[in-house]
């Protein structure tokens, strides 16, 4: 993405392929609609406005500040159908409002709950949980073993293209390959090139079998790479499938308060780290929780597998009425943190990681902002 210079400006595909960065989109779930809805992928962009609804006081506020995009978790076109955009319609008003003053309309969604680092992993930090895991894992990684038999003396330069292209990652370890020695031979026919040896008289080279673990996906391009370093006309490698999966990402997180405390002293943790007015709970306030399973937004659903996980209490928002009462049956205690609260957390997260890429790729011109709009639906009188 870095286009190499000093000062220029960054378009609306760069934007989109810098959240592809952050948030990449095959992390989403089938049903959703995220990416850019709205916009000229070679539109410049020198201002982005980041909130977590594309509402109609965010336009008016992207308006005011000169805003080239909007930034969002919430997709504007979510569960949206319509056979026609017209202007007697909230959505069609808000799209139109969009393309008459040229700003982009771009959105994260599942992806950014799902993905390490993003909507799920921040409400965690709030309670500084620890050891914490994927509460339901939707995305595996798959893995393949490449295997080249490479002349010794490029050995390290081909491990290098390896690796550079992403082979060798195990867990939190980089770089990792295994090598063993051993006799190569090959008969130079008519028409070749050979780089030992000459046409028509067979070779024995000590070579090396250099072996490594690479993820699926990126199989092609590390191929490519492992071929340009290679000394050889034609280049002698397998691929092999394995069994182990690679790095996980999916939705909601379980972790471990760093120590035990009533349902109530956790709620209002909450509630002051969050700036809420109010909290809903779940359950008996003086129960002792320690273990916490959690998802932002509308995470009822998950409840059930959170249990299984032996957790003690439970974060969400848009809990109702019968889903409390099922929580209550299978003993769980749970925290209604509201949808809003639990998500908004992002921006200013989302903030500082497109600034870090725009510091990477010299676009010095960009000024990324949080909204100051309050997009909560419901208000406490």
């Amino acid at each position: 993405m870095d286009r190499g210079g000093v000062g220029v400006s960054a378009t609306v595909n760069d934007i989109c392929m810098a959240m592809e960065r952050i948030a990449p989109s095959k992390l989403a779930e089938d049903w959703d609609n995220t990416g850019l809805a709205v916009g000229d992928i070679h539109g410049e962009v020198k201002k982005i406005l980041i909130a977590l609804d594309v509402i109609e006081p965010v336009i008016e506020e992207a308006k005011l500040l000169g805003a080239d995009m909007i930034l969002t978790h919430h997709p504007m076109l979510l569960f949206q159908k319509f056979d026609n955009i017209t202007t007697g319609t909230p959505l069609g008003r808000r799209i139109f409002d969009l393309v008459q003053n040229n700003i982009a309309a771009l959105s994260a969604h599942t992806n950014l709950d799902t993905v390490e680092g993003g909507t799920n992993d921040i409400l965690a930090g709030y309670m500084d949980l620890q050891d914490i895991e994927i509460l339901e894992e939707s995305h595996i990684q798959k893995l393949k073993k490449i295997v080249v038999y490479v002349p010794a003396d490029y050995v390290e330069a081909v491990r290098t293209a390896l690796c550079e292209a992403g082979a060798g990652h195990i867990g939190g370890y980089a770089g990792c390959t295994f090598e063993t020695e051993g006799i190569g031979t090959f008969l130079p026919l008519d028409g070749t090139k050979p780089h030992i040896g000459e046409v028509g008289r067979s070779e024995k080279v000590a070579e090396i079998r250099l072996e490594t673990i690479v993820p699926e996906m990126l199989l092609s391009g590390v191929i490519a790479a492992m071929r340009y370093a290679h000394p050889y006309e034609e280049v002698a490698y397998d691929i092999y499938a394995v069994e182990q999966k690679g790095k996980a990402d999916g939705i909601g997180r379980v972790g471990n308060l760093p120590k035990e405390m009533t349902l109530r002293e956790l709620a209002l943790l909450l509630r002051d780290r969050l700036g809420l007015d109010h909290i809903r709970l779940v359950g008996n306030a003086e129960e002792k929780v320690r273990r916490v399973g959690l998802c932002t937004g509308s995470g009822a659903g998950f409840m059930a597998a959170a249990r299984e996980r032996g957790t003690d209490v439970y974060l969400t928002g848009d809990m109702k009425y019968h889903e409390a009462q099922k929580a209550v049956e299978m003993g769980l205690c749970v925290i209604d943190v509201t949808h809003y609260a639990s998500e908004v957390l992002v921006v200013p997260v989302l903030k500082q990681k497109l600034e870090e890429i725009a510091r990477e790729n010299g676009w010095d011109d960009l000024e990324i902002i949080c909204s100051k709009i309050d997009g909560q639906t419901f208000w406490n009188l």
